[in-house]
């Protein structure tokens, strides 16, 4: 659709995010950091969805050593998956915000469960330093999604 005077409008181009401020002012820089935060973050969450099914073995190790039950390997490995889809259509900004959230308390417990057991962790104080900055920047970057899954209307 276009608007008066044959140009597209800002709200028709964007599809349901909102063109803010913070939109407009994105510098180069900002929109590096969030690519690279971004980055990392979906490759460890689609890498540890591919693993937990691929080396499902090996993964029931790891959990039954972290003392973590062994029957959430595979529902936490589509949760991971959903999640990715979510951040990348960015389309619902209360799914967003649930993922974003999820995500940090899964790496809050990678963290504590490799620590606790002395293994290697530094991924997991990697993917905590990083799932904010992505949060942070993704609004900066992409936009708020204007879209929300769930409303609750007053009685």
């Amino acid at each position: 659709m276009e608007g008066a005077g044959g140009k597209r409008t800002d709200q028709q181009t964007n599809k349901g995010i909102t063109n803010n401020e913070n939109n407009k002012k994105t510098t180069r820089k900002q929109k590096i950091i969030y690519w690279i935060a971004i980055g990392y973050m979906l490759f460890a969450m689609l890498w540890s969805f591919v693993t937990y099914h691929l080396m499902h073995d090996l993964m029931v190790e790891f959990f039954t050593n972290f003392n973590y039950p062994t029957y959430i390997i595979y529902p936490l490995a589509w949760l991971k998956l959903i999640g990715v889809i979510v951040i990348i259509t960015n389309r619902y900004s209360d799914l967003k915000e649930w993922v974003y959230a999820t995500y940090y308390i899964n790496m809050i417990l990678a963290f504590v469960a490799h620590f606790t057991a002395q293994d290697f962790y530094w991924h997991a104080v990697l993917g905590l330093i990083l799932i904010p900055v992505s949060y942070i920047y993704s609004n900066a970057v992409r936009g708020i999604p204007e879209k929300k899954l769930i409303t609750f209307s007053p009685a």
